[in-house]
Parts: C-alpha cells; sequence; structure tokens
C-alpha cells in the first residue's frame, strides 16, 4: 500500500496517443514537462492538447544552417543510389515545472507558455514570440540562423500579407489559395491544410471567401471558423518546413476529453 501511495503521488502521466508527444510528470500540485524531440515545441504543443485540451499553434522557423540538422537517412539498403539524403531539425530536450490545479491541468497556461519559450529560446538557435488572441495561442518564430550560422531576424510565415480574390469555393480551395500566394512570396513549396473529421477531408463546404492584404495568419484563423459554423474549435495548427523547400501547415485537432 506504502509503494501505491508514493506512485500516486508521484505519479506520471498517462501516455499521451501521438508519438510526437512528451509526457507530463506530477507530484502533487507541481508538473513538469518533459520533451525531446526534432521540433520540442511541437511536441510540447501535442502534449499540451493531448493533455489539457488547450490549443496552442506553432511555427517552424527555416532551417537553414546545416548543423542545424541530422541526418536521418534509412541505412542498411543495398544500393547508395536508391537513398534519398533525408534531414530533420536537430531539435534536442526541453524540461518546464508549472504549478498545477488538483485535476493536473496548469494554473496558468500563459505562464507555462512564457517559460516554454523562454527556454526554447534560451538553449536552442532560434527565437520565438507569443501570440495571444482570445483563445488563440500561437509560437511564431522571429530568428534563425543563416548559411553561415549567424543568427538573423526573419518574416514568420504567417505574417505574410495575401490577397484572395472574391469567390464561391471549398473552404479547402481558399486555403490552397493561400498557400500558392505563400509559395509565390517565399518560393516554397507550400501546402495547406491537412485535416480529416470523421475520415473526411476538411474544408468541403462552400462558402463565398475572399482576403484583401491581410496576414494569412489571419486568413487561416477566419477558413477555421468557417469550417466548425458556431460549434467549439477543437483545431490548431503545426506549420512545418523541411530543408528541400517543401512547408505544410497541418491541422491538428484537440482530443475529445
Amino acid at each position: 500500500m506504502r509503494k501505491l501511495c508514493i506512485w500516486l503521488a508521484w505519479g506520471v502521466a498517462a501516455l499521451a496517443q501521438s508519438p510526437e508527444a512528451g509526457r507530463i510528470e506530477r507530484n502533487g500540485d507541481q508538473s513538469t514537462l518533459l520533451i525531446e524531440s526534432p521540433r520540442p515545441l511541437d511536441s510540447a504543443a501535442i502534449t499540451i492538447a493531448e493533455q489539457f485540451g488547450v490549443r496552442v499553434s506553432v511555427e517552424d522557423p527555416p532551417y537553414v544552417y546545416r548543423d542545424d540538422l541530422k541526418e536521418v537517412t534509412t541505412q542498411g539498403a543495398s544500393t547508395r543510389s536508391f537513398l534519398r539524403r533525408v534531414f530533420v531539425p536537430k531539435g534536442g530536450r526541453l524540461e518546464v515545472r508549472f504549478n498545477s490545479r488538483p485535476d493536473g491541468s496548469p494554473e496558468n497556461i500563459h505562464g507555462l507558455l512564457r517559460d516554454l519559450v523562454d527556454k526554447a529560446n534560451a538553449q536552442f538557435p532560434f527565437s520565438y514570440r507569443i501570440d495571444s488572441e482570445g483563445e488563440s495561442l500561437a509560437l511564431v518564430p522571429t530568428h534563425t540562423r543563416d548559411m553561415l550560422g549567424r543568427t538573423v531576424e526573419i518574416m514568420p510565415m504567417l505574417d505574410r500579407r495575401i490577397t484572395i480574390p472574391s469567390g464561391v469555393r471549398t473552404i479547402a480551395e481558399s486555403a490552397n489559395l493561400m498557400a500558392a500566394e505563400l509559395s509565390a512570396q517565399t518560393g516554397l513549396r507550400i501546402s495547406c491544410c491537412q485535416a480529416f473529421v470523421a475520415g473526411i477531408p476538411w474544408g468541403r463546404m462552400e462558402m463565398a471567401f475572399e482576403a484583401h492584404d491581410e496576414p494569412a495568419r489571419s486568413v487561416l484563423k477566419r477558413l477555421i471558423e468557417a469550417s466548425i459554423e458556431g460549434r467549439p474549435n477543437p483545431y490548431y495548427w503545426l506549420q512545418r518546413c523541411d530543408p528541400s523547400g517543401w512547408c505544410f501547415i497541418n491541422l491538428q485537432q484537440v482530443p475529445v476529453r
């Protein structure tokens, strides 16, 4: 019985559903968020969504400097010519402590995110800011390293302003027009928005939509709001780029609790 009580006092949160998630260790009214991942802030957002039902979007910086990447090309193939070299962000480990309520949720989610971003900015060669508007929370990159390893300021992809002509089309088609405009501005190949609802692709509803010189992040929020038709919003996004020049704006859903 004593061992059981100790286990309950120092209990580890149930395993998250996503293999990309980290874990939460709890000790009374103190908890620790533990992450080790190529994209630590992405994994933190997935963990926060699955454990606490809180939506936090995360956007990638450009990965330009070679030492910020690691090779994960499949080993053991019969011929080297068969292989395409594959790189992912080097990432690393993050550990953030926070005060928790009796149900294990953070007492102050904004404080947790502030500590998370401060730790990430101190440990990794990138910088992020926190965007907060109502219930919308996003961790947005502001600095990366250039090809020579120098820290440089960047324009976040979804800060870019876009225009979408007025028209009646599916929500997904409007999202594709947004992605095409971002691709034209950046020279990257950008795709939006991978998600399924009950096995059905996201954004199939038709509606009139337009945007005039509007930040892409605002456009994305409006498209998401239109897709849920007044229901509670389960979506957050993970915008990821790889060194080959492909970027994906992936919609994630907070699991039903």
